[in-house]
């Protein structure tokens, strides 16, 4: 563009310049959701009318069915076929199924309903219990799809319950100290969402992976790659692996710590919160748990042992500490990504077993918060709060506080989804690039600002490196919010009371 101004001549006419600088709108980061990974009932049901025949077979519409019994774990009923009137068929005389191998194994396998007829040979002739050809009959049955088993995201609590089944019994066990979960990815699900998560990320262990171990390490694998996952619990139930022993703890513990870091390093930020199982024997006090642990990205939660009211039965359950987990995890949520866990309330418990209570001292308390035990305790309110939201890392304040590592990890994916919908990479680096990627840059940044998750930014620099020019090199410092943890009042006594008193003495003559 010509200096019109300036003391040389410019012809009149129409001057144009592209002065256009990269437009960055930032995608919003999904800081929201807690991802639950567990077991859950292992299969789902459903109810559908068909048509059947006895020369041709009517296909189910859900694939993965299981067409007979199954003993259990889980233990799984038969399909159930009526009439429209509700006159119970029996299988292998008025029906039968058929099942076509599906490519992906049983989860995919295809199951077929197929009339019979009384008489063997004359397909004209009804059942034995006068079923048709052309009549409608009601198939209610249990499956397990092929997608069961995959990341799922929910907003609705009445679709986990209808995915992976009933958190809780209907009817009270016979042994009063037999658990009251029935499904523990839906019990989990519903106290994270009740703690305030928007949304939940689902993600069914597989019993074909191995031991319980290894269903967990499946898992993880399937959200490697997955920026929903910020916020992580995994369930450590007690079974097949022993989720009850030190050793094995250790491991699950060790499992997940892993997988974060990994993750972190990949781009993926994400934060994992712990509870061990209600049998755990505590070989391995939860404090030299966590000191062995040492994560800035790990969280591990006590008491392991809570109250929860199961309304089905009328009466209050124990629950094991991964659901104080899930809790956490869905408080941690539910806050703006700069707030921490530090004195925040937790729903869904109706209290502490007595036992656990009464163990509780301030000293007790003392020692496990400072080995980086984040613990919930009950105030002077009656409520059940998180004491000191700390991750198994207490170096300092920038890893034991896991609001500044949620921070980071928020304004690393902001950096990387912001730069890359920039579209810069790929363009020739022409004299005005560095200034392109700065204001690119700085608008990420001053959103950051706006949007709390940082307090200020200072030293943003930008570079063509000489020893590579395909490379741009932006460096910037920030200034989170440091959590306030202590607000120190001191009073003393004060005698001085500001009255003077006087005595007169009258005198007698």
């Amino acid at each position: 563009m010509p200096d019109i101004s300036s003391a040389t001549y410019t012809p009149p006419g129409v001057y144009v310049s592209d002065e256009s600088t990269p437009v960055v709108t930032p995608r919003g980061v999904s800081t929201t959701t807690v991802t639950i990974i567990g077991p859950a009932l292992g299969y789902q049901t459903t109810s559908e009318v068909l048509t059947v025949f006895a020369a041709s077979a009517t296909p189910l519409s859900q694939r993965g069915v299981y067409s007979t019994a199954v003993v259990g774990p889980p233990a799984i009923g038969a399909p159930v076929v009526t009439t429209l009137a509700g006159v119970t068929m029996v299988y292998g005389e008025d029906y039968t199924f058929e099942v076509v191998a599906g490519a992906g194994g049983a989860a995919t396998a295809v199951t077929q309903i197929k009339r019979l007829s009384a008489v063997e040979g004359d397909l004209t002739q009804p059942s034995p219990k006068g079923l048709k050809d052309g009549d409608q009959v009601r198939v209610t049955y249990a499956f397990t799809s092929a997608t069961y088993y995959e990341p799922t995201a929910f907003e609705d609590y009445d679709q986990v319950v209808a995915t992976y089944g009933q958190a809780l019994v209907s009817v009270a066990p016979t042994s009063p100290t037999a658990s009251q979960v029935a499904s523990p990815l839906t019990l989990a699900a519903k106290i994270a969402l009740e703690n305030g998560a928007a949304s939940v990320l689902c993600v069914a262990t597989n019993p074909a992976a191995g031991d319980y171990r290894a269903q967990l390490q499946a898992a993880y694998r399937k959200v490697e790659a997955d920026y929903r996952a910020q916020i992580l619990v995994p369930l450590f139930v007690d079974g097949a692996y022993d989720a009850h022993t030190s050793t094995n703890v250790a491991n699950l513990l060790s499992d997940v710590k892993l997988h974060c870091e990994t993750a972190a390093a990949d781009g993926y930020g994400r934060i994992a919160f712990t509870g061990v199982a209600a049998t755990y024997d505590n070989t391995a006090s939860h404090d030299q748990l966590a000191l062995q642990q040492a994560s800035k990205r790990l969280v591990l939660c006590y008491p392991n042992r809570l109250l929860l009211f199961n309304s089905a039965v009328n009466a209050s359950t124990e629950v094991d500490g991964f659901y104080l987990a899930a809790a956490m995890a869905g408080r941690l949520a539910r806050n703006p990504v700069a707030r921490g866990l530090t004195n925040q309330s937790l729903a869904s418990f109706s209290g502490l077993p007595a036992t656990i209570a009464q163990a509780m001292t301030r000293t007790f308390r003392n020692n496990l918060s400072k080995s980086g035990v984040s613990v919930a305790e009950i105030n002077q309110a009656a409520q059940l709060v998180a004491r000191h939201g700390v991750s198994t890392n207490m170096t300092s304040v920038l890893t034991q506080e896991i609001s500044l590592t949620r921070v980071g990890d928020t304004l690393l994916q902001m950096m990387q989804t912001g730069m890359t919908n920039a579209g810069l990479v790929g363009e020739p680096i022409t004299p005005e690039m560095t200034i392109n990627v700065k204001s690119s840059l700085v608008g990420l940044l001053e959103q950051a600002v706006s949007d709390s998750i940082i307090v200020s930014y200072a030293n943003v620099q930008v570079r063509q490196l000489s020893s590579d020019p395909s490379i741009i090199e932006a460096t910037f410092s920030y200034k989170p919010a440091i959590p306030m943890n202590y607000i120190v009042v001191k009073f003393a006594v004060d005698l001085t009371t500001g009255d003077v008193a006087t005595e007169t003495t009258e005198e007698t003559v």
